[in-house]
């Protein structure tokens, strides 16, 4: 079981401000005494007197007090916010001096009063407060002894406040020094649950921790933060070759040299395993991916014990960069930015830096696509994020086939109006699984043959969306054709060879790699090299052979 040591001390604090919020109170309560006495015997009140002077002057000292009360509730309740602390203090020393006036002054009894501050705010905000609560109280008393001294050769009330005023120090060093260790104390249990025992970089618990609260400072100051998130390539094979002893040993060093690389306000923590990551405050996208591929440059660069046996002979890490969006992302959205963008860097071969950027932004950089489009694509998109909420590997699916489709788009030297179509048709192919019911998209087990035909459904219903969107007319055949097989053996129409549009060709080979390479239920995940050969083997029966083995041919080059 995680405990946070964050939460138990945020929780021991508010115990603490709660207990002396009373303290205080009391304190006001107890300062109405001496008030009430010098009415009473300036008025010649007693207990026994049954008159309205009596309910006056203590309903007078009950609505002060009330007054008073809910002051104090305020400066609680801002107990963070310099000014109104600064306040409450300058209020009771007001009424610390009032009551210490009217009781006598120089002859008081009820000095001690300012115990009750010195205690309460020492243990509240440490020595130094204490220290300074103390000196301010002692020269309040040594005012009244000063300045209502009738001058007799000895001054008694002095002497006898030197003893008071040393208590004042005592008390405050004394509370102070134990609140100091406490605090010490609590700094050492926070450091030891927030460090990565092995490489001596934050951990995975305060990475999220810290995140959340850096992005939501970010949205409010309307500033910029970015998030590098990088693993070691080929780390596995390392460890088989040299034994995960020495593995830990390069995590450490590896943790060690880029502590050295980053900015003093950047925070490097382990992410898990091999994989790390860097909060980049106050920082772009273009200056995040600058100290990014400085980052992987001085990484390859560098020698590192063991890499000899690696592939290229040369230890690489693979990055991945994101910046938040203030008007549409939190703290998830940026790791899973981030994440996506590594996974697109070790995908691409590795010793890569990619930068994640939307698929919508990726539009903007296909020539002639105009703002008529990106307005017609905005109800289409909102259907999109429905099938994220129900589906998050449909959603992850699209952007990756999305990814190949722009690799191949650019390999095939496609023209830009073409490009666009394809890139659209790969962005919406799997628009119709918005009517599928959630237990068939997130089923863990294998569809029964009623589950596969509504699933099938799917390339018509996408169709029949897209086709009412003004100014998508070319991306219908691309999303309606994309399960079609070579040899007529596909859905919906059976269609074979040329019938089938041959941007639709390239999609479906695109959808087929990426979903024989990630996890479904229905299938066992294959690597790179049995999705090739697979390919291969469905070239003329499901796939394009042309397309097929230029597909193949680019992914390998990458």
């Amino acid at each position: 079981m995680k405990i946070n040591i964050n939460n138990l001390y945020q929780k021991k604090q508010e115990q603490i401000r709660t207990m002396f919020f009373t303290l205080k109170i009391l304190a006001l309560f107890f300062s109405t005494i001496p008030i009430f006495q010098f009415f009473s015997k300036r008025y010649g009140l007693t207990f026994s007197t049954y008159n309205y002077s009596i309910f006056a002057v203590g309903s007078i000292l009950v609505i002060v007090c009330a007054v008073m009360f809910f002051l104090m509730f305020i400066f609680n309740k801002k107990e963070g916010k310099s000014f109104y602390r600064k306040s409450e203090m300058v209020t009771f020393f007001i009424v610390f001096i009032f009551v210490i006036f009217l009781s006598g002054s120089n002859e008081s009894y009820y000095k001690f009063l300012f115990l009750f501050l010195i205690v309460s705010y020492t243990i509240e905000y440490g020595m130094r407060t204490g220290i300074i609560i103390a000196t301010i109280s002692s020269v309040i008393i040594l005012g009244f002894d000063v300045i209502f001294d009738e001058k007799l050769s000895v001054n008694v009330f002095l002497e006898n406040d030197m003893a008071l005023i040393s208590m004042f120090f005592l008390v405050a060093w004394t509370l102070g020094f134990y609140v100091r260790l406490e605090q010490s104390h609590i700094q050492h249990l926070t450091e030891y649950a927030n460090i990565d025992g092995l490489t001596g970089v934050y951990n995975h618990r305060y990475f999220y921790d810290v995140l959340d609260r850096m992005c939501i400072s970010t949205i409010k100051k309307n500033s910029s933060i970015s998030l590098i998130m990088f693993d070691i390539d080929y780390f596995k094979k390392y460890n088989d070759i040299y034994g995960h002893q020495k593995g830990d040993e390069l995590l450490k060093e590896l943790t060690s040299y880029v502590t050295k690389l980053i900015r003093p306000n950047d925070i490097l923590c382990r992410y898990g395993g091999d994989e790390f990551s860097i909060i980049l405050p106050d920082t772009d996208k273009p200056k995040a991916s600058q100290i990014a591929k400085i980052l992987r440059e001085s990484v390859y660069n560098s020698y590192w014990i063991g890499e000899d046996f690696l592939p290229n002979k040369k230890l690489t890490i693979s990055v991945g960069v994101s910046t938040l969006n203030n008007t549409t992302d939190n703290y998830n959205t940026l790791i899973e930015n981030a994440d996506s963008a590594l996974y697109r860097a070790k995908f691409l071969r590795k010793n890569k830096v990619e930068v994640y950027s939307s698929i919508i932004d990726q539009f903007k950089e296909i020539d002639n696509v105009d703002d008529n489009f990106f307005n017609n694509l905005q109800p289409l998109k909102a259907l999109i994020t429905v099938i994220n909420s129900r589906d998050t590997y449909t959603f992850k699916h699209v952007e990756r086939v999305f990814n190949y489709c722009s690799i191949m788009a650019d390999s095939l030297n496609l023209s830009p109006e073409n490009k666009k179509h394809l890139m659209y048709g790969a962005y919406l192919h799997d628009l119709g699984k918005i009517n599928i019911s959630k237990e068939i998209l997130v089923s863990d087990s294998n569809l029964t043959p009623e589950e596969w035909e509504e699933l099938k459904r799917h390339p018509q219903d996408s169709a029949d969306i897209i086709k009412q969107i003004s100014g998508f007319e070319e991306v219908v055949p691309i999303v309606l054709q994309h399960h079609e097989k070579y040899n007529g053996t596909g859905y919906p129409n059976h269609l074979a060879g040329d019938e089938i549009c041959y941007l639709a060709r390239i999609l479906t080979v695109a959808d087929s790699f990426d979903a024989m390479t990630n996890q479904r239920p229905y299938q066992k995940t294959k690597t790179f090299e049995e999705a090739f050969e697979e390919i291969r083997k469905c070239s003329g029966v499901h796939f394009d052979p042309d397309i097929a083995e230029k597909f193949i041919e680019v992914i390998k080059s990458l």
